[in-house]
């Protein structure tokens, strides 16, 4: 089986987070039909080692596995069909680390090397899972990934030292009243004026540079002529580290304790997931330059993105790289997490020549040894 095969197969059947036991079943196949084994990891996930030399510590190399609760729209003769889809490239990915594997194994390779097939990157923090259960098994040196997007043209490999992607918090704010007939207003707390209250106080607000907070869900009550006992927003918060995005919360605590205060609501504030920062460690920022330069692909020197991705906990835990991959091909550009976002097939392959280059350019840099 080939890549874009494989891509077929699983663009047609995409799986949300930690549902992805098809998923995993096509891959395993795929991967041991290659003479390689395959291990559950995080429950639907995949490692497959690589082993060459015992004394030498691992290479990571990592594609998502899970898709997104979207009805496709492409109408592309492989779609979906079901009711989610792969609109985050997540099956490019898979296909894309496929296609990279086979030319390590296929090369001999030398080196040690894990990929990691992980489920749960949209939601429930997989890849964190995925550390907790490895961290202790095998050594590893570094870890690599990259993430397609039509925001760059396809030959472009988008990347910068240092933070690439925002830390991405998910955050719940629940605002309680108490409920009383409109008739009898004044027996009642109003959660939704007090959320109201708290909300054009917050946008009043300029937080600190490179953070970006807001709602995109707001819902509460429980019918037209009673006063709302509860009113929640749903919003996240995008920043270069999780200490800044800590000062953003304190900061809405306590303004949404002033506006309790007005009319004697309360009011309570939870975490979603929360995403660390992807990291671009320096030195395998510059074997990835050096790497480009002797490729046909160019490098755009990026700015930090407020994508939020959860190979950040990997950047966390190992020296790490992750870039973007352009897929704008001159149509169809629809961005990620859109019904129509759909990567052309004659990317997988160059991506994967130009990763499985990359790495044996990085063991044979002063960085591996």
């Amino acid at each position: 089986m080939d890549g874009i095969e494989l891509r077929h197969i699983i663009h047609q059947n995409p799986e949300l987070s930690f549902e992805e036991h098809e998923t995993q079943k096509v891959l395993k196949s795929a991967i041991e039909d290659l003479g390689s084994k395959a291990y559950p990891v995080a429950k639907t996930g995949l490692i497959v080692p690589i082993a060459n030399d015992k004394d030498e510590p691992y290479v990571l190399l990592r594609s998502d596995m899970d898709a997104l609760p979207i009805k496709e729209q492409t109408e592309w003769e492989y779609a979906s069909k079901n009711g989610y889809m792969h609109a985050c490239g997540h099956d490019v990915h898979m296909a894309v680390m496929y296609e990279t594997l086979k030319s390590i194994l296929k090369e001999k390779v030398k080196g040690n090397f894990i990929f990691v097939f992980q489920p749960a990157e949209e939601s429930g923090g997989g890849a964190a899972h995925v550390i907790e259960e490895i961290k202790n098994l095998y050594k590893i040196k570094c870890a690599i990934a990259e993430h397609v997007t039509d925001e760059y043209e396809f030959g472009t490999l988008a990347c910068r030292p240092g933070i690439l992607f925002a830390s991405a918090t998910e955050i719940n704010l629940t605002f309680k009243g108490k409920a009383a007939h409109i008739a009898f207003y004044k027996n009642g707390i109003d959660a939704i004026m007090t959320g109201t209250d708290f909300l054009t106080q917050f946008y009043k607000v300029n937080f600190e540079s490179k953070v970006l907070a807001g709602f995109g869900k707001v819902f509460g009550g429980n019918a037209r002529n009673i006063v709302a006992d509860t009113f929640e927003l749903q919003g996240t918060i995008r920043s270069e580290s999780l200490e800044k995005t800590q000062n953003v919360i304190d900061k809405i605590s306590e303004m949404a304790g002033k506006s309790c205060d007005k009319i004697g609501a309360t009011f309570s504030l939870r975490k979603g997931s929360v995403y660390p920062q992807v990291r671009v460690d320096e030195k395998m920022f510059q074997s990835f330059e050096k790497a480009i330069s002797k490729s046909d692909f160019k490098l755009d020197l990026c700015d930090m993105k407020y994508t939020g991705e959860d190979f950040g906990f990997f950047s966390l835990e190992y020296p790490s790289l992750m870039f973007w991959a352009g897929t704008f091909t001159g149509k169809n550009k629809a961005g990620l997490h859109n019904p129509l976002f759909l990567p052309d097939d004659k990317i997988i392959e160059p991506l994967a020549k130009f990763i499985s280059f990359y790495v044996k350019n990085l063991l044979g840099s002063e960085y591996l040894k």
